[in-house]
């Protein structure tokens, strides 16, 4: 008997293998062996060994790439090196939260706004007139209303198409959409991104943050004029345009992924 165990030792062992993976898929009926239990615990140990060896670095690094897309987008928005970027939110990681997906957006837009202020040379100043076509447009303003929340998509919507009509050359040149002004002169954004965001911003702290919630409320400070008394009210027409446009936006997907955004804009 001892020479035939010694002389089948591979088979022999092949079979308490098969027994061991039998025994797993039978485990209410057949008590798991001191051989499974071993095999088990070596495997606990492995993993536990495996997750010591990634480093905080190395998990920074996996979070970055996660959100690469995300990050690659802002990048562009604002016009700053993508490699500056990465290596800035790796330097600031425990200070943004980038780990926090739902709020990524608002996160990466109040830093880089920050970053204008205070690292203005990382930023690139060049002008790129908008070519996009109305569709494009729009789903920027559906994306932008979906990070500012408190924004209305449709009124948004509808008020770029009556300011601009999403083609006036004079506006698009200049990437702005909804008619804002600067001592008198139409504002300047560097590209339609930047000038989209800037603009549902706008929207988010100056109007509906105040609790400008309807087209007639927004329009005593966007398109104001005095009626017969001297009371400033909003344009009755350019209330009525506005509120004939909405209808157009009515049954329009909010779009939540920046994949979105890219696959459009790569399809138009």
């Amino acid at each position: 008997m001892k020479d035939y165990i010694q002389s089948n030792k591979k088979g022999l062992f092949m079979v308490t293998i098969a027994a061991i993976i039998l025994g797993v898929s039978f485990c209410n009926k057949v008590e798991v062996t001191p051989a499974f239990e071993a095999i088990t615990i070596s495997y606990d140990k492995l993993k536990v060994n495996a997750e010591k060896e990634i480093t905080e670095e190395d998990r920074i690094e996996l979070i970055i790439n996660e959100h690469i897309e995300e990050i690659n987008f802002y990048a562009d928005t604002f016009q700053i090196e993508r490699n500056e970027l990465i290596n800035l939110l790796k330097k600031d990681f425990y200070t943004l939260n980038i780990e926090d997906k739902e709020k990524l957006d608002k996160i990466l837009i109040d830093y880089l706004l920050q970053l204008e202020k205070s690292e203005k040379d990382l930023f690139s100043k060049e002008v790129t007139p908008c070519t996009d076509n109305k569709d494009y447009i729009v789903t920027l303003i559906s994306y932008f209303s979906n990070v500012y929340e408190n924004v209305d998509y449709k009124i948004a919507s509808a008020i770029a198409e009556i300011e601009s009509a999403y083609s006036a050359p004079t506006m698009l040149k200049k990437n702005n959409i909804f008619g804002g002004l600067s001592s008198g002169k139409l504002i300047g954004y560097k590209n339609i991104e930047y000038g989209v965001l800037r603009y549902i911003k706008l929207l988010s702290e100056g109007y509906f943050g105040k609790g400008l919630t309807t087209v007639e409320s927004i329009g005593r400070i966007y398109n104001p004029i005095f009626n017969e008394n001297g009371k400033k009210i909003a344009n009755p027409s350019w209330v009525k345009n506005v509120n004939r446009a909405i209808s157009k936006y009515e049954n329009i997907s909010i779009i939540t992924e920046v994949g979105e955004i890219v696959a459009i804009n790569e399809a138009v």
